[in-house]
Order: C-alpha cells, then sequence, then structure tokens
C-alpha cells in the first residue's frame, strides 16, 4: 500500500509538471485587478501583446489549464486590461483558448 501511494503521488506531480503550468482559477485570482507590470512581474513577459486605446491585452501561449477537462493545456489565454473608475489601467478579464 505504501508503494502504492508513493506511486500515485509521482504519477500527479509528474503529469502536474508537463502541464501549462497554472490551473485557470490560480491563474485568474492573481491577474485579476492587476496592472500590466504586476502582472508579467507574476508570470513572465507575454509571448504578444496587442495594443488598444483603453488598455493592452496579454498574450501566453500554454500558460494556464483547465482542471475540469482532465487537465487539458489551454493554447492561449489572454488577459485584457482597461480602465477602473479611477482610469487605472488593470486586468478586468481573462479568456482561455
Amino acid at each position: 500500500m505504501k508503494h502504492f501511494v508513493i506511486g500515485a503521488t509521482l504519477a500527479f506531480m509528474v503529469a502536474a509538471c508537463g502541464q501549462g503550468g497554472f490551473q485557470r482559477g490560480v491563474f485568474y485570482g492573481k491577474v485579476i485587478d492587476k496592472t500590466p507590470e504586476e502582472v508579467s512581474g507574476a508570470f513572465g513577459k507575454p509571448d504578444a501583446i496587442e495594443n488598444a486605446a483603453d488598455g493592452p491585452r496579454y498574450f501566453y501561449v500554454k500558460k494556464t489549464f483547465n482542471p475540469e477537462n482532465m487537465n487539458q493545456v489551454d493554447e492561449k489565454t489572454i488577459v485584457e486590461f482597461g480602465r477602473n473608475k479611477e482610469g487605472k489601467v488593470i486586468c478586468l478579464d481573462v479568456s482561455y483558448m
């Protein structure tokens, strides 16, 4: 039984390492209401940036995974920024592709 538990734990750890890195909910919780600088500081430089008048969109490739779909890695994670009521540019939404 002890070997089974150790084997199952190791298998889980290896499977988690091969994933996109961050579970969707964890990623969302760490970027929402954050500035572009805070997001890139926490998750690294985005793979692409699309600039818009109200704020940029950050594109991360294979950065997140979906725990509700057998931990399938998301091809793209899009972090959308916009202005809050005070006019500060912050993350308003996250999309997964």
